[in-house]
């Protein structure tokens, strides 16, 4: 991340509506948590995104 305090939007998933206005589905906020870590916020439409499963990384052990 950047050293910046601003919350990092990623766009994952864009849709464009009848009418040829195009909406954002699917996206995820990052920010920098002052206790440490990274706060995490997903953000979603409903119409297009029926559910988001949140899964831990794994981490080592798959490389060694």
């Amino acid at each position: 991340m950047s050293t910046s305090k601003e919350r990092q939007r990623i766009d994952l998933l864009n849709y464009t509506k009848p009418d040829g206005e195009e909406l954002i589905g699917l996206s995820v906020e990052l920010a920098e948590d002052p206790n440490g870590g990274v706060q995490v916020r997903v953000l979603m439409d409903s119409n297009v995104v029926s559910g988001v499963t949140v899964v831990p990384l794994q981490q080592g052990g798959c490389c060694d």
